[in-house]
């Protein structure tokens, strides 16, 4: 049969040429519209739920709100996991479901199920809602407002982003969302005072209706009025502070008594959980999130064209500055990737030069690499891979593989045209019975090629992400490879290569005259040699072991990102007041551009109290750099010098990609964790505290810390129900006074246009402003007496969680730490060792390890069982092609021997065996059995001949 492909694509050219033209043409309008991403979306299939619950601590977010969701969506099909995140104020729950679930079929299903677990929620401690479409790489794009005028307050610089730029910007196609983060949001404010209440013997309550009821707008249908009809509007919306202090409460012996009388009515700012500064000032930041599936290069395009827009309808004395832009790191991969294909190819076209010596050959063979690559773009495009640095770079690996079946094609026809020249000969014929020698064997060897990356193809998880689109890419460039070589490059062969006298050229000649010695010898003393590679194949298992294992090496992202965790108890002013400083240290480094500080959460975008902040540091070209230094090198600097300035602090370096990557793996922020699960909170400390110290004392660990979830201060108001009843206080109205009072409640909106800003009821600030306040909050007892809050109730401090984590509907405690001059396997091996002799562990709790590990050992186990699987496929189909045992038998014996110079080359370069070297093995595998295919083929061909 592709014999038969052969002589029709001869016979045919000027159709082959024109269709491999079309072809050419599509690939390219394919690489227009292939996704482009600096890393693949590592992602699984997940669904965020959402709940705030403000002004509830992580303990009773944790049982009144997580546990029921966990339990509502624990049974979904093809769940693989659940964890959630209960702090102050927020629930987070997310449901991980198997790959290949589709992602709207995966919302729908916990939309219904959120059903049923709202039912289980007391009332006043919030709604569950699903998290943005988008994946934990969705952040796209980030920017900053500030107002360069003192008098713009920054409540209305957040106004100008949440009413007007935001909504400009999620037009953009492919946006899920626009975060805002930071600033100040602005709110309507009933400051009540509970003395003036029992002045005019009114309660809390009747001011939450009143201030409800007074702001509404509703329709009356309409009226008939002779021949015209009439729409009947009853307008009562509140249109500010003057509105709302006029509006009547009740009256006394008819004097109106209004909400004025009885609290001051303002426009202020309400409770932060989070906020933003850069360079030391605060601004507020937007958050672009790229809907799952959308092309990153794209979206941000399409953000950049909607920043023009918003830029000229902004006020003068409004800013917008650009902080992250992923398109940076995306060129920066793509070039990498590119410059790596370049290379590869310059390197191709030198060694055909200089090896076959006819240049019209060796352009033949360099038609094949673009074509290629082409026509795997077509492939990538269909099925829906993004071009990315992994992806990419199974088009670098693959560059050599896809030129062996046309090399070996022209090759041999430039041979067989050789014996012919001097003489009159039939070139057409000559390419076609030269195509027939070697088109066999070509084409098996593709087809092991195949087979050989078959192990990359049944990898899962995290690792599965990463790697398949590689193995997939191998697999297009190999078929393209296989379509070159049966149709173009015989076409081509017949148009450009000419008779002439076979003469080796000079850099052959001379590899001969070494290599013909060598191989006499080596003909000669077979057990020598043979030995020798036995010899040197042992010394390679040897060396094995001493290696180490990781899961894949660092990317250089180039830029630097730092975790900063202060106390527990610290404030939202104390960590803006500690990112200034972290502003002045980075400062001094003369490579710092700027700096981004994200302080706690934004409203539905990270998961962190105020205590921790993010801290994006942007650099300058490195060519204005004043001494030329390694990335790395300097965030270990700044680091050290950060941890000086703030030693109260714990301080991590990371990358932005590589931290949200981290995040995906295990839920925490760390290359590696150890996670204590069990379910009392103090055990589960005690024990991770204890883990700590023997991993602090193991070589190799750095940055190890505990998460600083212990030590919130709390204001814990406990009813007195028997004190409570004395005075005929119902134990609601306490709790009431408790939740609104003290927290504040927003009963309603003031819409002004489409802006819309909560009207919220608090007792006056001098109200709550300390303990003693609080205790001395005045109630109205039955008999109208007043009634100070501490007699019907203890107002006492505690310490508490500022956080909860859970997975698998199971509380744990982790311990971050990162693995620095040793592999990370051999690490956790030691360290499990010595946790199983000196931790003992109570009942109903056990250690496990999160983070890259487990994607490396999953990741190896699963090779250790594949490998040898796909190894003994192999056989088979060499058995089938050759009909021999010993010559599949002598072509698999190349593999193992194949692999001795990459073991010595890792362990000359200190270099771990990872996945992504594992994967390089795998290629060595198909170009060792490729050779072994066509030098045996050749070899039973000389010997029938």
């Amino acid at each position: 049969m592709l014999e038969r492909i052969v002589e029709l694509s001869v016979r045919y050219r000027l159709l082959v040429l024109v269709a491999f033209g079309t072809i050419a043409a599509l690939g390219v309008l394919a690489w227009k519209h292939i996704p482009l991403d600096a890393f693949p979306d590592v992602t699984p299939v997940q669904v965020t739920i959402y709940t705030e619950v403000p002004g509830a601590a992580a303990e009773d977010v944790e049982r009144l709100v997580t546990y029921p969701i966990e339990a509502a969506v624990a049974g979904l099909p093809r769940v693989q996991q659940v964890r959630s995140f209960s702090l102050f104020g927020l629930s987070y729950v997310t449901v991980y479901f198997q790959d290949g679930v589709d992602v709207y079929f995966a919302r729908q299903v916990v939309s219904e199920r959120l059903l049923e677990a709202r039912e289980r929620i007391p009332e006043g401690f919030g709604t569950p809602v699903l998290g943005p479409n988008s994946s934990g790489l969705g952040q796209v794009f980030w920017y900053a407002l500030r107002s360069t005028d003192p008098a713009i307050p920054s409540t209305d610089v957040r106004a100008l982003h949440d009413w007007t730029v935001r909504l400009m910007l999620r037009t953009a196609p492919g946006v899920d969302d626009v975060l805002s983060w930071g600033g100040h949001e602005k709110q309507f404010q009933v400051l009540v005072d509970p003395a003036r209440l029992v002045k005019y013997g009114l309660e809390l309550r009747e001011v939450l209706a009143v201030v409800a009821g007074a702001n509404r707008q509703v329709g009356g249908q309409s009226l008939s009025v002779g021949r015209e009809q009439y729409a009947v509007r009853g307008l009562g919306l509140v249109h500010g502070v003057d509105d709302i202090a006029r509006t009547v409460i009740t009256q006394r012996a008819g004097v109106p008594i209004t909400i004025g009388d009885v609290a001051r009515v303002v426009e202020g700012s309400g409770l932060r959980y989070g906020a933003i500064t850069r360079d030391g000032d605060e601004v507020v930041l937007g958050m672009a999130l790229q809907r799952i599936g959308e092309n990153a290069e794209g979206v941000v395009r399409a953000l950049k064209a909607k920043l023009e827009l918003v830029r000229r309808v902004l006020p003068a004395s409004v800013k917008l500055d650009v902080v992250y832009d992923r398109t940076e790191i995306i060129g920066k991969a793509i070039s990498m990737a590119d410059r790596a294909m370049i290379e590869g190819v310059v390197l191709v076209v030198a060694v055909l030069f200089f090896f076959i010596g006819d240049v019209r050959a060796a352009l033949v063979v360099v038609v094949a690499i673009p074509m290629a690559r082409l026509i795997a773009f077509l492939f990538m495009e269909r099925w829906g891979l993004s071009a990315n640095l992994l992806s990419l770079g199974g088009l670098v690996i693959g560059l050599g593989m896809t030129l062996d079946g046309p090399i070996v094609l022209i090759e041999n026809t430039a041979r067989r045209l050789g014996h012919g020249a001097g003489g009159a000969i039939d070139r057409t014929r000559v390419v076609v019975d030269a195509a027939r020698e070697v088109i066999n064997p070509i084409a098996f060897g593709v087809l092991i090629i195949a087979v050989v990356f078959i192990p990359l193809l049944s990898l899962e998880g995290l690792e599965g992400r990463l790697f398949k689109p590689l193995a997939l890419n191998m697999v297009f460039a190999m078929g393209g490879s296989m379509l070159l070589t049966v149709a173009l490059m015989p076409v081509l062969a017949s148009l450009a290569l000419r008779p002439r006298a076979e003469r080796d050229p000079w850099i052959m000649r001379r590899s001969k005259a070494l290599y013909a010695p060598l191989l006499k010898w080596s003909l000669r003393h077979p057990r020598r040699l043979l030995g020798a590679a036995i010899v040197a194949l042992a010394v390679a298992l040897a060396i094995v072991p001493f290696l180490g294992k990781e899961f894949m090496p660092t990317l250089n992202e180039q830029e630097i990102m730092f975790r900063v965790t202060s106390i527990p108890a610290a404030s939202l002013d104390e960590s803006v007041r500690v990112s200034k400083a972290v502003h002045e240290t980075l400062k001094h480094f003369p490579q710092t551009l700027h700096s981004t500080a994200t302080i706690g959460r934004s409203e539905r975008g990270e998961i962190s109290d105020v205590n921790y902040m993010e801290v994006l540091v942007e650099l300058k070209a490195q060519e204005d750099w004043p001494k030329a230094i390694a990335y790395s090198e300097l965030s270990r600097q700044m680091g050290k010098a950060l941890q000086a300035a703030l030693p109260t602090t714990v301080v991590s370096g990371t990358q932005p990609v590589q931290m949200r990557v981290e995040e995906l793996i295990s839920g925490v922020r760390s290359p590696l964790a150890l996670k204590i699960y069990g379910e009392d909170l103090r055990t589960l400390d005690h024990l991770s505290q204890a883990a700590k110290e023997i991993i602090e004392s193991t070589r190799g660990a750095a940055d190890v810390s505990l998460e600083a979830n212990r030590g919130k201060p709390q204001l814990i108001v406990r009813v007195d129900r028997e004190a409570a009843g004395r005075y005929g206080i119902p134990v609601d109205e306490v709790l009431e006074a408790v939740r609104t009072g003290i927290g504040g409640r927003a009963v309603s909106q003031v819409i002004d246009g489409v802006r819309r800003f909560d009207l919220t009821v608090w007792t006056d600030a001098a109200q709550r402003a300390s303990p003693e306040a609080i205790r001395a909050m005045p109630l109205r007892s039955a008999e109208g007496a007043l009634v100070p809050l501490a007699r019907v109730a203890s107002v006492e401090l505690a310490e508490g969680y500022s956080f909860i984590r859970r997975e698998q509907l199971q509380r744990f405690a982790v311990v971050q730490l990162g693995v620095e001059g040793r592999d990370m396997d051999g690490f956790v091996t030691e360290v499990s060792k010595r946790l199983a002799a000196a931790v003992e562990l109570p009942e109903g709790y056990w250690f496990d390890w999160g983070g890259a590990f487990e994607n490396q050992r999953r990741a190896m186990a699963r090779f250790a069982v594949i490998v040898p699987l796909t190894i003994a496929l192999i056989f088979l189909l060499l058995y089938t092609a050759f009909g021999s045992v010993r010559h599949a038998a002598l072509i698999l014996a190349n593999i193992p021997f194949a692999t001795v110079g990459g073991v010595f080359a890792l362990f000359a370069s200190r270099q771990y065996l990872s996945v992504p070297a594992a994967v390089g093995f795998i290629a060595v595998f198909g170009v060792a059995v490729l050779n072994g295919i066509v030098l045996i083929k050749f070899f039973n061909g000389l010997r029938a001949e």
